[in-house]
């Protein structure tokens, strides 16, 4: 199996990171992140991530599949567990609303850096994730979000703009929830969320059903502080490519047939995918420009893959993501003092 592009797994962590005064605290608070107009913030993402591959025979492999599957168990063991460091920075900037309420903002995500070591050897990131840019308006009072413009990573281009509205549209939905559900020090809320995972999968799938929790720890000097906790599950089955037709077979096909469609009778292959895992972290919010000042979240992932052949690779990831926040706005000019009548 290989890994996805490496792009996928900093734009989720990126999204997972963003998602993430006065001395007396106020009676309730949300962790309200919604894009407010004349923000300017920037966030500098670090990312951690350890990937183990284990292999196995299942109960019902032959002699032949076995011996394939203990010579893949070796290859495994061999590499030793995969580890992976990326460095992001995201900036929003959010303008003034039109005539109808719409905010233009502007996201921009750039590379910072990034190694992997596999085997003992480290090296950087063997693709360079493209920086990347795009301009959207955002309606505040529907939560409705729209890409305009993208810049950047022309090869990225159509999955942004297919993609890229349903999954801030989706994280923007996530902000709506926390933003309207106000707590007090040891309440919680518990919101839905999907993630795509970090490795492609057959048929397009690859979601996993989350549930994040915000709990108010408590309120100091204009800074809210939360503990958060994500349980993390999937349970699917994703269809194989059918195996093509034998080539003797498809020399006796008929003038003008599919040479390399699939064989016929052939059984539907399906790999059996189950995954369970949980996170645990904190993460801090200024209340007066509802900026994230930090954030950390620490998953534990747990994959297991039932191949046709009766084989059995599992998966195990830990990640670390960790977020610091800055307000890039300037600060309102002083006005200037009042001359004093003579």
């Amino acid at each position: 199996m290989t890994l996805a592009s490496p792009f996928r797994l900093p734009l989720a962590g990126a999204l997972l990171a963003l998602n993430l005064g006065a001395s007396a605290a106020p009676a309730a608070v949300s962790f309200d992140t919604t894009p407010r107009a004349g923000q300017q913030q920037r966030q500098l993402i670090d990312i951690q991530a350890t990937i183990q591959m284990r292999a196995e025979a299942g109960p019902g492999a032959t002699e032949e599949q076995r011996a394939k599957i203990a010579s893949a168990a070796q290859n495994f063991s061999r590499m030793g567990p995969m580890k992976m460091n990326l460095q992001m920075e995201q900036a929003m900037k959010v303008g003034q609303p039109d005539a109808d309420g719409w905010l233009p903002l502007t996201v921009t995500t750039a590379n910072k850096g990034g190694k992997v070591e596999v085997g003992g050897k480290v090296s950087p990131m063997p693709t360079k994730a493209p920086d990347l840019s795009f301009t959207a308006r955002f309606n505040p009072k529907d939560f409705a979000f729209e890409i305009q413009n993208v810049q950047g990573a022309p090869e990225l281009n159509d999955f942004i703009r297919s993609q890229g509205n349903a999954m801030v549209g989706e994280a923007l939905q996530l902000y709506k929830v926390l933003a309207q559900q106000p707590m007090k020090v040891g309440e919680s809320v518990e919101v839905p969320m999907t993630m795509t995972l970090p490795i492609p999968l057959p048929g397009g799938a690859g979601q996993m059903q989350n549930k994040l929790r915000y709990t108010l720890a408590r309120v100091d000097r204009g800074v809210a502080y939360f503990d958060l906790g994500m349980d993390m599950k999937m349970d699917l089955s994703a269809p194989l490519p059918a195996p093509a037709a034998s080539a003797a077979s498809a020399a006796s096909a008929p003038e003008g047939g599919a040479a390399s469609a699939p064989a016929a009778g052939a059984t539907p292959q399906v790999m059996n995918v189950t995954a369970h895992g949980g996170g645990k972290g904190t993460s801090s919010l200024r209340l007066a420009d509802r900026l994230p000042l930090a954030s950390q979240l620490k998953m534990v992932l747990t994959m297991t893959m039932k191949m046709p052949d009766h084989g059995l690779m599992m998966m195990d990831m830990d990640m670390d993501v960790r977020a610091k926040g800055e307000s890039l706005a300037k600060p309102a000019a002083a006005k200037p003092a009042a001359k004093k009548k003579n």
